[in-house]
């Protein structure tokens, strides 16, 4: 039969919820089903037994090899975990082999010098286990001594700590002197941090967190945060230091004088109020935005004939540009409607 004589229409789209579904290897023709009947717990060790594998790295390899029927798992600890499974050594040889203590286990893990649960699941896989050992430590030492995987490897970590309160936990990272979160950072991967401080404070302590500032211990606030002073205010204070150009400003504000309730970037902050950096900083030779009206300034520069903001901005370096006419004009007037419509192009 040819695909192009065939109505799918008729076609289910889940035809796995059909009652008669036996798998997509059967549906497709290929053959190969999810679901096996597998033997018996008992059936399958007698004839694992019979092999003499010697460990589970031995049985992994046996898996691969295509030897293995079918009607056994290439994960019997899966699938016979609650029909008689006790242990891999049970499982390949018969003979029930009986689990060190907790004591006595963490004493020979400790000593391999793993660092993670990916590493000890590696181990488990490799067939260098001990059969006296279980996998799923966790799972076996529950009730005996299990504390973490941190504990049972030897690396010391753990998932959950006391951890110290907010107030003496900040006490202490204030005597250190830390000046930003980078070097939080890589304070905490030094391994010098004690275990009863979190690697992360903003989550442990977020009912009493307000910010890296106050937890460092440098009064950091962030933006967002902060409170400014009002814009007719800060500019009275501003206007005293007669700074006279932008770049003096900066200087000024990264010096470590600038008040903290008046913004490093007030174009940003009072971008309702803003009238450029001749008002703010009270240099009326700077920029005198108010002594031309928008339309006369657009007149004046029609002229000059500019074609792009970098043709502006050059022209504004120039020093051929009158004082009167600001060089940020989208900053100080109100009917500003694009470049296009200032250069006049």
């Amino acid at each position: 039969m040819n695909l192009e004589d065939v109505n799918f229409d008729y076609f289910p789209r889940s035809p796995q919820s059909n009652k008669k579904w036996i798998g997509a290897g059967y549906f497709l023709g290929t053959g190969y089903v999810w679901k096996k009947d597998f033997l018996s717990f008992k059936e399958a060790k007698k004839f694992v037994c019979s092999l003499g594998l010697k460990s589970q790295k031995e049985w992994n390899e046996y898996c691969k090899s295509g030897k293995k029927p079918d009607n056994i798992p290439n994960n019997p600890y899966g699938y016979y975990k609650n029909k008689g499974w006790i242990n891999w050594g049970y499982f390949l040889t018969g003979k029930n082999i009986s689990y060190l203590s907790f004591k006595e286990a963490k004493k020979f893990v400790c000593s391999l010098g793993l660092q993670s649960v990916k590493e000890w699941l590696e181990y488990c896989k490799s067939g260098e286990k001990p059969d006296d050992i279980p996998n799923d430590p966790y799972y076996f030492y529950k009730n005996k001594g299990w504390k973490s995987f941190g504990d049972f490897l030897g690396t010391g970590y753990v998932w959950k700590k006391d951890f110290l309160s907010f107030g003496d936990g900040k006490k202490f990272i204030h005597k250190l002197g830390l000046q930003s979160v980078k070097e939080w950072l890589e304070y905490c991967k030094s391994g010098e941090k004690p275990d009863d401080i979190p690697n992360a404070p903003w989550s442990k302590y977020k009912d009493d967190w307000k910010g890296w500032g106050d937890w460092l211990g440098t009064g950091t606030v962030a933006v967002f945060n902060k409170v400014f002073c009002s814009f007719d205010k800060a500019k009275n204070v501003i206007h005293k230091l007669n700074l006279k150009t932008q770049t003096e400003w900066r200087e000024y504000s990264k010096s470590g004088k600038r008040p903290n309730n008046i913004p490093s970037s007030p174009d940003k902050i009072y971008k309702d109020s803003w009238m450029g950096w001749g008002d703010w900083l009270g240099n009326r030779n700077f920029c005198k935005a108010n002594s031309l009206l928008f339309e006369e300034v657009k007149i004046f520069v029609h002229k000059l004939k500019l074609k792009s903001r970098k043709e502006w901005n050059c022209y504004c370096k120039s020093g051929n540009k009158p004082n009167n006419i600001p060089n940020a004009p989208w900053a100080v007037y109100k009917d500003w409607k694009g470049l296009k419509d200032f250069l006049g192009y």
